[in-house]
């Protein structure tokens, strides 16, 4: 009957329980009038495996249960500063299931976390430079001239840095970027405001106290939701290196839902964001 049960016949069973009591250096079971039954050695050894099974099942539910529930968190590491105030807000708005622990870092960071696991998604506004990781380019875009359409330069379509010569900055950009490029045209930045606010930034412009150098998304984004602002964007005649989006993941894991989500989602959003650059009349500033 045991043999049936196991769907192997009694020849192959008995061997293998020769070869198990060979391994123990005891007999498990009695033979009794043509009979086999478990001794005493028999049943401890059955007890152990019947505890060993429930604790490999437990082990089992456990893992999976730890899997399902990595599913549906997203641990973001992300080196663009103030990208994501406006960003995680509708992400999880449209994933309410997904659960976001976000860390800020710097590119090295990124790399560390990643590699260490603390984090399962980076977004980089530079390449993340590790065979181990895969980066993926989500995006690009140029940056342009905000400011009132009061301003003296407002008059022109495009604006290089040599006119730029006696404007005060509104600064979000980076600094040390920005003296590079002042610098190779001769002249050092007046920086009047050193912001983040995007807000602050706004008012500044409406209050024509300045010139703002911002991706074309950002300057279209504030004309978009102040729609009787006097503030316009003008193109950058000269080069100036555009602002990329990319994704960062680990080569040997597998994304979870909430990280395969995400991506999506910024990939929706900067289709969205190119599409109202378009509609706003800025596309050949794309």
């Amino acid at each position: 009957a045991a043999a049936k049960n196991l769907y192997m016949g009694q020849p192959n069973l008995s061997k293998s329980i020769s070869k198990l009591e060979e391994e123990l250096g005891v007999a498990l079971f009695d033979h009794r009038k043509g009979k086999i039954e478990l001794n005493d050695y028999g049943r401890m050894f059955l007890s152990s495996v019947d505890i060993a099974f429930a604790e490999l099942n437990a082990g089992v539910q456990n893992i999976q249960r730890m899997y399902a529930a990595s599913q549906y968190m997203l641990s973001l590491g992300c080196n663009i500063r103030g990208y994501l105030a406006d960003r995680l807000p509708d992400f999880s708005t449209a994933h309410p299931q997904i659960g976001i622990r976000q860390l800020d870092c710097t590119t090295q960071q990124l790399v560390e976390h990643l590699l260490d696991r603390s984090i399962n998604l980076a977004l980089s506004n530079e390449p993340l430079s590790d065979d181990r990781i895969n980066f993926r380019l989500m995006g690009s875009k140029k940056y342009v001239i905000a400011l009132h359409g009061d301003h003296p330069l407002a008059a022109k379509k495009a604006i290089s840095f040599g006119d730029l010569r006696d404007a005060t900055f509104i600064s979000r950009f980076h600094l040390d970027s920005l003296r590079q490029a002042c610098q190779a045209h001769g002249f050092l930045p007046q920086v009047g405001y050193e912001i983040q606010s995007t807000d602050l930034v706004y008012s500044l412009l409406a209050a024509n106290r300045g010139v703002a150098i911002v991706p074309v998304v950002m300057g279209c984004h504030l004309i978009a939701t102040h729609p009787d602002t006097a503030i316009c964007i003008r193109a950058i005649d000269g080069e100036l290196p555009p602002v990329f989006i990319g994704v960062g993941t680990l080569k040997n894991q597998s994304p979870t839902q909430a990280v395969s989500q995400f991506i999506q989602f910024i990939s929706d959003a900067l289709l969205k964001e190119e599409q109202m650059v378009r509609d706003l009349g800025y596309g050949y500033l794309l």
